[in-house]
């Protein structure tokens, strides 16, 4: 008998976690590299929504492209 089918078991659902990871190349050539997380998923997709200037969550992991004054941003979801 499963956790999920003893009435007399506790069972907790937990979010998955994911990492958010940020690279932005500027025209000169120069990378910078951030990591946020482990976070909640629904959390690093708020994140995620945020880097990117968009109003709603982007779907898949990623990788996502914004253009951005001297280079490009590129935001990705790693589990």
């Amino acid at each position: 008998m499963s956790a999920r089918e003893d009435p007399g078991q506790l069972a907790l659902d937990v979010d998955a976690t994911v990492i958010v990871r940020v690279s932005e190349q500027r025209g000169d050539g120069e990378l910078r590299t951030l990591r946020f997380g482990p976070l909640p998923e629904p959390d690093a997709r708020a994140l995620a929504t945020l880097l990117l200037n968009r109003r709603e969550a982007p779907d898949a992991d990623g990788p996502w492209r914004l253009a951005m004054a001297g280079g490009v941003r590129t935001v990705s979801l790693d589990r």
